[in-house]
């Protein structure tokens, strides 16, 4: 699918040739995003850049048909099967967070009639992220970047199937943490109106602490426990190719020998 990118030059950055289409999907982001003083709540417009680097750059040309900006990605919200394929009607899973695409790009591949979309804020890994779904020729990932708290702007109800957050950073050791932790109540109740019924949710994450409270969130959002375990890998047989399929970030704890904490909720 080819996307036109109106009002931007090769370079990612504004041609005042031809703002007009982009101020209007400009007013339309900043009316979709919930005003806050919060920083957590900002989301920067990549357009704006004046001097993008490498991999804002890779947003607008290299992968501009495979990753979309905070802007572009609001024109498809309730539509996102469409930009796989027209005729498309199958399963549309979310992974929130993808670091460096490892697990995202075996969800990919080893799925390949399924469809896939990760939200990711910063640039470097989204663009890390896709690199990998590209450089395997798999066709049905595509990355967004976007603030996953304001995730109800990007998604129609029940518009997802299974939903995958690794390792959000729990921010235990930083002032007013609680405030910036993505899994919050209002979170999991949003989470769990876009996906459709009997799809799971899949969370990862190093911390006791927050694992414990996370449960707490999901379960009171309605979501149902099914899965759980405090030391996903303690009694797990390392075959050939096992550490191929961790993630950046379970790769990292499993080399530390830190327990990972592991939780699949089913969405009634």
């Amino acid at each position: 699918m080819n996307r036109p990118i109106a009002g931007l030059n090769k370079f990612g950055l504004l041609n005042k040739k031809n703002t007009k289409t982009t101020k209007f999907k400009q007013d339309q982001y900043r009316r979709s995003v919930i005003v806050s003083r919060s920083a957590q709540k900002q989301i920067s417009l990549s357009q704006n850049i004046t001097h993008p680097n490498q991999y804002v750059r890779s947003l607008y040309n290299e992968y501009r048909d495979w990753a979309f900006d905070e802007v572009s990605a609001l024109e498809f919200k309730g539509k996102w099967r469409e930009v796989f394929s027209k005729n498309y009607k199958g399963p549309l899973h979310l992974e929130i967070g993808p670091g460096n695409g490892r697990h995202f790009s075996k969800l990919c591949l080893n799925n390949p009639a399924d469809c896939f979309l990760s939200i990711e804020l910063k640039y470097k890994p989204l663009i890390q992220t896709i690199r990998r779904v590209r450089k395997n020729n798999s066709s049905n990932g595509k990355v967004i970047r976007y603030n996953a708290s304001l995730i109800e702007a990007l998604f129609e109800k029940q518009e997802l199937n299974n939903v995958y957050i690794h390792f959000p950073d729990p921010w235990l050791k930083k002032r007013r943490s609680k405030k910036h932790q993505l899994i919050q109540e209002k979170f999991c109740k949003k989470i769990y109106n876009l996906q459709q019924a009997s799809s799971i949710l899949e969370f990862k994450t190093d911390s006791e602490d927050y694992f414990h409270q996370s449960i707490e969130c999901f379960e009171d959002a309605g979501y149902r426990l099914s899965e759980c375990s405090l030391n996903l890998y303690e009694n797990t047989q390392q075959e050939k190719g096992f550490m191929e399929n961790l993630s950046q970030f379970e790769l990292l704890f499993f080399q530390k020998k830190i327990p990972i904490k592991y939780a699949v909720f089913i969405r009634p």
